[in-house]
């Protein structure tokens, strides 16, 4: 069992409210087994001084006990989850906001509840990443396995605000809980009005939490006398050890060397000669400001002849991008364009190290319309959840959806994990015993379908084949309760009718006179028509049967990388994924180009999916869950 240390870190109580910290380890060893060891931070903005803080933190903390501590029965996470959210609801409405914060430790198990804003991140492996965003009045929760040398941290949302990510990691890897506390202090204690600042951090390790003082050998009688005669000094009778005296006796004034200075009269030659060494050095200062001067001026002529050659295109960057706002309704394609070309020219006037106000002002302008005209949004993805705390080893493969709940399967180690966007409610749907040689997954609504060697099986409660396999290799996608089928070997979409819980034989989807080359796909995606990706990165559209026009899919920079495709049948637009660039391209359903998203998450990830309703993007990447905001709905 890891061993575990703590610190905690809270504000100054003042007008903008105050924050406890909290620590419970039950004497009881039959209460420990049973709940565990508690650390809780609460946070609220209700205004209160001296005793009444004391005093309403140990009414709430205690409420917090009596849920959690004064029941045997239920699963601590239950209880855990359970007591959070009653004291929120109970003293929210007392007080107003407020914010709990609780972890509890029992045995080799974490349990994690935020409630009210508070937050929860780990580092680990030299990675830190939240684990846990709640909302107002909003309770999330998580559990795992901690690891040697992982350090867990929850605090309230004001803490998560002052501290960026970057510091709060920085700190985090001190060699303490203490340590890290300390490079944080100052920074909390400075401020008078961040009095909801609150954080409690711990520490894994298999290192005793101990110290253990050194042993120090006796002195022996010589060392202890060689000590206390260097020592010696007696004020009273002025008497000096005898090392000191003889120190003392080399420093008397009999002892410095006599020294003799002697003064004469300059010549008048030597006169001469001065005013001669003064004329020079006059003549010498006025050549160096004649050189001087010279070099100024060339100087400034290079300077004037640089910026005329330079004002011209500065001119011409600052007009484009001009005529591109005005166009950005009329004619949004030619606006990109215009765009483009007047951030190229400023990009190529900056690497040449021109240094202009008026530059300046042009670059201002590329940066306030960039998002309004390209529909470019340079973004820093959010954790949003760390599969491998939820399941140990869990790494997403791919992803499906219906709307606002998700599924994540992990082909080698068997399992799918449902979450859910809003809540990020999380539990494991199946696992090794009926994903054994699954190949790929879809879902629809709370239904899980996975593709196997010899058929396609419903998972849940119970596995279950549903359709029997007469295809070679192939992808599946369900929609509408329907399953539709890719045969990459035939160059066929087949659908299987599904009605309950049976579905039909298989049915031809496509017309008799369309044969497309489907050898080299690799997802699909359906909204009511089927959208499908090949492995170059090329897109093609079927609705009723029949291939559709896209349109010139006018990107930039153009389409070549992309790795994965969604949309749904409530969505407006289509979602593509550029792993190597990093980046989101949206489109209408017509084709037609309407925003990016820039982000160095993005590079890397396997699969997005995405929930309009919720304007929340999600891209998943090994183990890790990214959220973005959508910005351009």
């Amino acid at each position: 069992m890891l061993n575990l240390t703590s610190a905690k870190l809270t504000g100054n109580p003042g007008p903008t409210g105050w924050s406890q910290v909290h620590e419970f380890k039950p004497e009881d060893p039959a209460k420990l087994a049973l709940r565990g060891h508690l650390f809780a931070v609460v946070a609220t903005g209700k205004a209160m001084e001296g005793v009444d803080v004391v005093t309403s933190g140990r009414e709430l903390l205690a409420r917090l006990h009596e849920e959690y501590f004064g029941k045997t029965e239920g699963t601590s996470f239950n209880m855990l989850k359970s007591a959070v959210q009653k004291v929120l609801d109970e003293f929210g409405s007392l007080w107003g906001s407020i914010e709990v914060a609780a972890v509890v430790s029992s045995k080799d198990a974490l349990y994690t509840v935020v409630g009210g804003g508070s937050q929860a991140a780990i580092l680990r492996n030299g990675m830190y990443a939240k684990i846990l965003v709640s909302g107002k009045g909003e309770v999330v929760a998580a559990s795992g396995y901690p690891k040697e040398n992982d350090v867990l941290i929850i605090g309230s949302k004001t803490f998560f605000v002052n501290f960026t990510d970057g510091v709060i990691k920085a700190a985090l890897e001190a060699e303490s809980p203490e340590a890290a506390i300390e490079q944080m202090a100052p920074s909390v204690h400075t401020k008078s009005d961040e009095g909801t600042i609150g954080v409690v951090i711990m520490k894994f390790s298999q290192e005793s939490a101990f110290f253990q003082s050194e042993a120090i050998a006796p002195q022996t009688s010589e060392e202890k006398k060689a000590v206390d005669e260097g020592r010696t000094i007696k004020m009273g009778g002025s008497s000096l050890s005898s090392t000191l005296k003889e120190k003392f006796k080399s420093l008397t004034l009999a002892n410095f060397k006599k020294r003799s200075f002697y003064l004469r009269k300059d010549s008048g030659d030597e006169a001469v000669s001065q005013k001669r060494k003064v004329t020079f050095t006059v003549g010498v200062i006025l050549l160096v400001l004649l050189f001087l001067s010279i070099g100024f001026g060339m100087k400034q002529k290079n300077v004037r002849d640089k910026a005329r050659n330079y004002e011209g295109r500065i001119f011409e960057a600052q007009s484009k991008i001009n005529d591109a706002v005005n166009l950005m309704e009329a004619d949004p394609a030619q606006a990109r364009l215009l765009f483009s070309e007047g951030a190229s020219i400023t990009e190529s006037l900056r690497a040449e190290g021109v240094k202009d106000k008026q530059l300046d002002e042009v670059v201002a302008l590329l940066n306030e319309k960039k998002a309004a005209v390209l529909g470019e949004y340079e973004v820093e993805a959010q954790d949003f959840l760390d599969l491998s705390l939820l399941s140990s080893g869990f790494v997403g493969d791919s992803l499906s959806s219906s709307e606002d709940k998700f599924f994540i399967l992990d082909k080698n180690g068997k399992k799918i994990v449902s979450s859910v966007i809003s809540t990020k409610k999380t539990q494991v749907v199946a696992g090794p015993d009926q994903l054994e040689g699954v190949l790929n997954f879809s879902s629809y609504e709370d239904r899980v379908f996975v593709m196997k060697a010899d058929g396609i099986y419903e998972v849940g409660d119970e596995l279950k084949k549903v359709i029997e396999k007469d295809w070679g290799e192939a992808l599946f996608a369900s929609y509408a309760g329907n399953i539709y089928l890719l045969d990459k070997t035939e160059g066929m979409i087949y659908r299987y009718v599904g009605s309950g819980k049976e579905f039909s034989t298989k049915q031809k989807w496509l017309g008799a006179d369309v044969a497309p080359d489907f050898s080299k796909i690799a997802t699909m995606t359906i909204d009511g028509t089927i959208w499908v990706l090949s492995e170059s990165g090329k897109i093609a559209k079927f609705s009723l049967g029949s291939p559709q026009a896209i349109g010139s899919l006018v990107v930039y920079p153009p389409l070549t990388t992309l790795t994965s495709i969604y949309t749904n049948g409530e969505a407006k637009y289509v979602y593509l994924l550029d792993n190597q660039i990093g980046r989101i391209i949206v489109l209408a359903k017509n084709g037609v180009y309407k925003a990016q998203y820039y982000s160095d998450k993005a590079k890397g990830a396997s699969a997005l999916i995405v929930s309009e309703s919720e304007k929340k993007l999600i891209l998943l990447s090994g183990a890790k869950l990214y959220s973005i905001e959508l910005k351009h709905l």
